[in-house]
């Protein structure tokens, strides 16, 4: 969102954004990254070198230092002020079963001048009305563009802030509810990326706009023209820059678009689909995942997978995995305790996979997990007072852990291959809603993508550090990118490397560090890192905890009792 945000303030003509859900008072930018200090001071000053570092002209750096909240809606507005054409594409919900309001998030941004369509396409009884307009891609100056899992937006109350650090601090302020609760923390990955590539994304969004102002009948002014050249969607774009060539970047756009629900494509689209079959029916070594779902059968609304029906194409997908740990691929997955809806279905995904595979786990080529945080409370007496000795301890106070939500939807294969984007692991990313990923052929990129997520989840480094690592490391240039690296991030990088270089050696890291946490989970001590393992509701007993089928173990944990320090006789 920072990225986001630096981009939207120095726009220069055009904004365009396709989103499932938007909240206009949401905070793009908190904290240090808004203000690092007073006026003149070094904090300050650096803050300020780092923003032009990025391109920001000195009237952008003003409207940065002045704005007392960059919100959403403020930077949109700023950039609407400055003549730049700012257009929202927002998925029309049902407002008696989603919390999010469409129709005022539209009204506010049309107050703003932010041309906003809300697309409804998917409402006729004839197509899908059960389908959900889940793109998250963003496009600045025809020249950046952002596809991943983030909406720019808060769900349930403020509950589900999308905004969070990496290091997924439970008693983040930045994060605090305007009712003194403190959402859950979020896990999310996207992609900022720029070239050709960039034109797909433009596309894919003038195609969904037009397609909405031709259903509405909209005047001429409100479609997006037609550029001179069209943008090449059926081919990887090939990235090679003239000079000092390192490599090149295959990057292709794939999409699901479900059936008879755009003029553009009546028969649907399902490369997202095709992409992951052809990665995994390909992988040799290893297959890392993240994803928010991992669902074999079709969710219908109720809780209960005996009701939903199996998915020909998430069977198949599956199958593909199976046959992938079959000759020898060391499977890995990482998914939320507990997601909004359907965490029965994914026990159910599992159990689908591990009954085409029943060694696969015993012999460690098939593991789950999730991520945590806790934070220590000071035990109070009766009067309300904190009972201490001056120092932490297991006596004095008391854990609370909760889960950290995944919804980061990435995929790699052994080192070479990435998608990153919207699409969740079930039948309706796949096939009924309409999804954008990328997906990336870079071993470089890969292989530094999955150490940069090993090293949030396994806590190798503080989140500041980490912060400064990824906006270095996490930058893939087909030039010489290590020319300005500073001294401390390169040696931090080295360690990075020795740790989580071999992927094996890695996940078996994973595995160790899970067991050794929930050991510390039933112990009441602190976490390292925040790796769990994912428990269906059918081992609950296997790991000997308490778990809901529908919320998972974490958010359904019992609070530890209040009990005073236990007095320990000093020794002479």
């Amino acid at each position: 969102m920072l990225e986001m945000c630096v981009r939207f303030v120095g726009a220069k003509h055009s904004i365009s954004i396709a989103a499932w859900g938007l909240t206009p008072d949401l905070l793009l930018v908190r904290g240090k990254h808004h203000r690092a200090g007073p006026d003149g001071s070094p904090e300050q000053k650096t803050l300020l070198d780092w923003l032009c570092s990025k391109g920001m002209e000195k009237v952008d750096l003003l409207f940065w230092q002045r704005c007392q909240a960059l919100s959403v809606a403020n930077v949109l507005n700023y950039a609407v002020s400055k003549g730049v054409e700012v257009r929202v594409l927002l998925w029309d919900t049902y407002s008696l079963i989603f919390p999010t309001d469409a129709r005022k998030v539209h009204a506010a941004l049309e107050s703003l001048g932010v041309r906003c369509l809300l697309d409804d396409s998917h409402m006729s009884i004839l197509n899908h009305p059960a389908a959900a307009l889940h793109q998250k891609a963003v496009v600045v100056d025809s020249q950046y563009a952002f596809v991943g899992g983030i909406d720019m937006m808060t769900e349930g109350n403020g509950e589900y802030d999308r905004w969070d650090t990496k290091g997924h601090i439970f008693q983040n302020l930045l994060r605090l509810r305007s009712d003194g609760k403190m959402p859950h923390g979020w896990h999310d990955v996207h992609l900022k990326f720029e070239g050709p590539a960039v034109a797909d994304v433009e596309l894919n969004f003038r195609q969904r706009w037009n397609a909405v102002a031709q259903l509405h009948e909209l005047g001429k002014d409100w479609y997006l023209p037609e550029p001179p050249e069209q943008a090449n969607t059926t081919h990887a774009t090939i990235i090679r820059p003239p000079e000092h060539t390192v490599g090149e970047l295959r990057i292709q756009m794939t999409r699901t678009i479900p059936n008879r629900i755009y003029n553009f494509a009546p028969d649907g689209i399902a490369t997202i689909l095709e992409s992951y079959q052809r990665a995994f029916a390909n992988a040799r070594h290893f297959i890392y995942i993240e994803n928010q779902y991992f669902w074999r059968r079709t969710f219908l609304g109720l809780e209960n997978p005996a009701l939903g029906i199996p998915h020909a194409d998430m069977e198949k997908l599956i199958a593909t995995l199976a046959d992938a740990i079959g000759r020898g691929v060391v499977v890995t997955l990482l998914l939320p305790d507990n997601p909004n809806v359907g965490r029965e279905f994914t026990d159910e995904g599992l159990q689908y996979l591990w009954e085409l595979c029943p060694d696969a786990v015993m012999l460690g080529s098939l593991a789950a997990y999730t991520l945590g945080t806790f934070h220590e409370e000071p035990v109070q007496d009766e009067a309300g007072e904190t009972l201490s000795n001056g120092e932490r301890s297991p006596t004095n106070n008391r854990m609370r852990y909760r889960p950290i939500y995944v919804h980061g939807k990435v995929a790699l294969v052994d080192d070479m291959w990435i998608t990153v984007g919207s699409a969740n692991l079930n039948n309706r990313g796949m096939r009924d809603d309409a999804e954008l990923n990328m997906a990336i052929v870079h071993p470089r990129m890969a292989q530094a993508l999955r150490m940069l997520l090993m090293a949030e989840h396994l806590g190798l480094c503080d989140e500041d550090t980490l912060f400064r690592i990824i906006e270095v490391m996490g930058q893939v240039r087909l030039t010489d990118e290590l020319e300005h690296v500073s001294e401390d991030i390169a040696a931090q990088w080295e360690i990075l490397q020795e740790q989580l270089h071999d992927p094996f050696a890695s996940i078996g890291r994973y595995a160790l560090q899970a067991k050794e946490n929930l050991q510390a989970v039933k112990e009441h001590r602190p976490l390292v890192g925040h790796l769990l393992p994912y428990i269906p509701h059918y081992r609950a007993q296997d790991y000997q905890v308490e778990l809901d089928p529908v919320n998972g173990w974490l958010d359904t944990l019992p609070k530890p009792p209040q009990t005073p320090p236990v007095e320990v006789e000093q020794q002479s």
